[in-house]
């Protein structure tokens, strides 16, 4: 299962015992031009073994010894916000220099594509990035990378960038509209860390630790050992997964086999993905495809070790040579390739099967760079290659537990782990489209947002997004994976004293799962945070939630916390969205508005409410005084 270039797999992680040979080396977060947190600000980094460490920034100063192994951590003092000048941190053996540092509040901001969004995708962009020279905002992107350990240092380099014209295009949509807002309420610099990845679950951000208390992950977890130590015997391991899948769908057929390699049709251009083929059930189809090719080598080509270079695949990769399974790669920005051991090949005629997964958008193994192998330094091309297109039941395999989007802990490991007790002032988090669906969604939430308190601080103030409305607009009550997740998420953040949630309900489209108007969920989120990580009061955090529910007769009286001023219907005289269920399912209810309460009428026999319950609800119920909107919510009625 090695990869030739896929380093996101076999990423290199630096060890304190590496880094204690150098001089002063600091961790990655702190880099020229950065946002120096001004509340007991935590320096990290490495130096010689035991040696005396200092750091000093204006009038700031604080000491420190490294460990055994080199690590150091030092605290400064609090300094007041706004102060700029140079992190100077020295060692008998050395010192680096952070110059430009501007002191102020950073924020973590991580999740999915919805994060990962640029400031581009945004409306209004072309004007907000014209008007965006803002040198007391800052922003550093962490490239997307994994890891199979925890790393020390990221894969790639890091670099804070002032806002401004030149530079706030890349930043993140939602953060950097979060971290404009917030600057509006609390007027200090503020500096974001932008780590996220489009497509991710949330088990790819847990560590090893968080995932442990999963049962179900415990094989995965066990098989990440094994890829960390022999990546060949993992990706044969995940093969012969694939093939347990396979037969569990019921097809009997074995295609890793070809056997019926003369029937499949030729690939009708190995430079084209399979949508550009003009093969109808190609043309717009998500899922997999299987690829075979046959190679006659001689005796003495077949003895030797040899390099497989797949070239491009979009999006994920099952590979056998001679029915034996080789491996399994992720990702269409690296090309995919394994070293196949001696013993794999054979004289005469080998056969290589390749099953392709294509997620989203344009599928295939295509590109300039054709198929290969290298025996002893000579390259043999890979030509006459066929497809197979199999049934539905099998369009989505198993993921691999180092997937870089439906992994385990491996975008932590690389992508958060490096940050080290780096001294955030909060972080938020809209992630959860890829686990709709997923029972487990509350507790791994949960899980996640402990976590980085054990990494960050025991009192991190963590934003959630609860998810926007996208997907099928109901004309009748429906079951709603969508609304399930959102509900997790609600329950999630009302059990944490330090979370709180801003919602998206009522500011996405229904046709896109990626809503342009950041804007106003910056806002959202910045009205929130400035409420849980700064004190500010007479503000609602999230807008009207719900607290109780009480029979009145035949009807039901709803009580709201977060409430500012009086509820309003838009566009109705009543408000619209609520559900009575009992045992024969859910209907519509009539519902009106009496003061702060909503009273739901004709529900003696419902057993639950339900309030913009569907993928992409209506809702027109919303605070007058905020214009926040009722967050969407499922609560049982007592009798």
């Amino acid at each position: 299962m090695r990869h030739i270039h896929y380093l996101p797999i076999l990423s290199l992680v630096f060890t304190a015992a590496a880094a204690s040979a150098m001089p002063v080396k600091l961790d990655d977060l702190f880099q020229d031009h950065m946002v120096l947190p001004r509340h007991q600000a935590l320096i990290t980094g490495t130096a010689g073994p035991g040696e005396a460490i200092t750091a000093t920034f204006n009038t700031a100063v604080a000491t420190a010894q490294a460990d055994a192994h080199g690590r150091f951590r030092l605290t400064l003092p609090d300094v007041a916000a706004g102060q700029t000048g140079t992190l100077s941190v020295t060692s008998p053996s050395g010192r680096q220099d952070v110059s430009d540092a501007i002191t102020g509040d950073v924020f973590l901001c991580s999740g999915q594509s919805n994060m990962q969004v640029p400031v581009t995708r945004s409306l209004n962009y072309d004007n907000v990035i014209a008007n965006s020279a803002n040198d007391t905002i800052r922003n550093v992107n962490i490239a997307a990378r994994t890891g199979l350990a925890p790393g020390d240092y990221f894969q790639a380099p890091v670099s804070w960038k002032k806002a401004g014209p030149a530079t706030t295009a890349d930043f993140s949509a939602t953060c950097y509209y979060f971290v404009a807002a917030l600057q509006e309420r609390v007027h200090v610099p503020i500096g974001m860390v932008h780590s996220s990845l489009g497509g991710s679950n949330i088990t790819a951000w847990l560590d090893d630790a968080s995932l442990a208390r999963f049962p179900k992950y415990s094989e995965d977890l066990a098989l990440l050992k094994i890829a960390a130590n022999d990546p060949h015997a993992a990706g044969a391991a995940m093969g012969k997964r694939f093939e347990t899948w396979w037969a569990s769908t019921g097809d009997k057929t074995t295609p890793w086999l070809a056997t019926d390699f003369a029937k499949w049709p030729k690939v009708p251009d190995l430079t084209l993905n399979w949508e550009r083929w003009n093969v109808p059930d190609l043309a717009a189809y998500d899922g997999d495809v299987w690829f075979a090719t046959h190679v006659s080598l001689t005796a003495a080509q077949a003895k030797q070790a040899a390099e497989l270079n797949l070239g491009h695949v979009d999006d994920i990769d099952y590979t056998w040579v001679n029915g034996k399974p080789q491996g399994y790669s992720a990702g269409n920005d690296h090309p995919h390739g394994y070293v196949l051991p001696a013993g794999t090949l054979k004289a005469g005629d080998n056969v290589i099967a390749v099953n392709v997964i294509d997620l989203w958008s344009m599928g295939g193994l295509y590109g300039d760079t054709p198929p290969t192998l290298k025996i002893a330094g000579e390259t043999v091309p890979l030509t006459d290659w066929r497809y197979h297109l199999v049934s539905a039941a099998q369009k989505y395999p198993p993921r691999a537990p180092w997937d870089a989007t439906g992994g385990l802990s491996i975008l932590h490991n690389a992508m958060i782990a490096p940050m080290g007790p780096f001294s955030f002032a909060g972080a938020i988090w809209y992630q959860g489209e890829t686990n709709v669906g997923d029972p487990d969604y509350q507790a791994l939430l949960t899980a996640l947002m402990g976590q980085w308190r054990g990494q960050f601080g025991p009192a991190l103030p963590i934003a959630v997004v609860q998810l926007a409305n996208y997907g099928l607009r109901p004309s009748q009550p429906v079951e709603s994976n969508w609304a399930r997740l959102r509900e997790a998420q609600r329950l999630a953040v009302l059990a944490d004293p330090h979370a709180t949630l801003a919602t998206a309900i009522d500011i996405g489209e229904w046709s896109d799962i990626h809503p342009a108007n950041k804007n106003e969920l910056g806002k959202r989120l910045a009205r929130a945070m400035a409420v849980k990580a700064y004190g500010m009061t007479g503000l609602s955090e999230s807008g009207p939630q719900i607290a109780a529910i009480t029979r009145d007769g035949d009807a039901l009286v709803l009580r709201f916390t977060g409430l500012e001023g009086s509820f309003v219907a838009y566009s109705s005289r009543h408000p619209i969205g609520f559900e009575l269920c009992g045992a024969d399912g859910c209907q519509f209810a009539e519902a009106d508005i009496k003061g702060r309460e909503i009273v739901l009428h004709d529900a003696a026999m419902a057993t639950k409410v339900r309030f913009c319950w569907a993928d992409a609800p209506t809702c027109n119920l919303y605070d007058g005084e905020n214009g926040l909107p009722a967050l969407p919510f499922e609560m049982s009625v007592r009798p």
